[in-house]
């Protein structure tokens, strides 16, 4: 687990990432956080960044989620050589601590395959939330034949082996981690799936995922990529 970096990527994060950081960091080789064009986050990226074995990334403007990822894979790939992989997790409070060192040991024990966080969306879950999940959990069944329980997660662990090519995965903002895991599901080995804690914070409120616009995106983007379209 020491050999993997998490990465975070955060647009007006919740002010509890710092404390996440600090609670985690000694388990990993280091914590990759991209501020995807944050504007009213300034003192918590202040706070993070002077935290040890952080490094922060930045963004001149709001690029999106996949953005942010595929700017922390190529940093890891750069500045941490002898790292394994990477685990990445949301900045808004829905992952636990102890959820995400219990991703890292599963993808430290699997360098092989992707690992997945996945809720089971029980408890006081917004409507859309356990809704949507459940759609496209049947979509992506339908679409792939591989059945994964949570097909919204953020919380994956990821191999070094595979960063090269997410990196090249089409996509900007949430469409990219639809890509991404119709890419995991065609490696030769079945991703992991872990089971995770079902949190939302304030209903949701510190999420940036717009309803509507960030639907169609990602459900265009699973199905072009499960055609094997662009």
């Amino acid at each position: 687990m020491r050999s993997l970096v998490l990465v975070l990527p955060a647009y007006e994060p919740s002010p509890r990432l710092p404390e996440l950081v600090r609670e985690l960091a000694p388990a990993f080789a280091g914590v990759v956080v991209v501020d995807d064009g944050s504007r009213r986050s300034a003192p918590v990226f202040a706070a993070v960044a002077a935290l040890p074995g952080v490094r922060l990334l930045r963004h001149a403007g709001n690029y999106g989620k996949g953005t942010a990822l595929k700017t922390a894979f190529a940093d890891v790939l750069r500045q941490f050589p002898d790292a394994t992989g990477v685990v990445t997790a949301d900045a808004d409070g829905q992952h636990l601590p102890d959820d995400i060192r219990r991703v890292a040991e599963a993808t430290a024990a699997h360098p092989d395959r992707v690992t997945l966080g996945v809720r089971a969306f029980d408890g006081p879950v917004p409507f859309r939330s356990r809704l949507g999940n459940f759609w496209t959990c049947g979509e992506f069944f339908l679409l792939t034949g591989t059945w994964i329980r949570d097909t919204q997660t953020g919380l994956r662990g990821i191999p070094r082996a595979f960063l090269s090519c997410f990196t090249t995965i089409p996509g900007d903002r949430y469409d990219y981690e639809s890509r991404m895991l119709v890419a995991a599901v065609k490696l030769p080995q079945p991703p992991v799936q872990i089971p995770i804690a079902t949190v939302y914070e304030d209903g949701n409120r510190t999420s940036h995922y717009r309803p509507l616009a960030d639907t169609w995106r990602t459900q265009t983007a699973l199905f072009r990529a499960a055609l094997g379209r662009p």
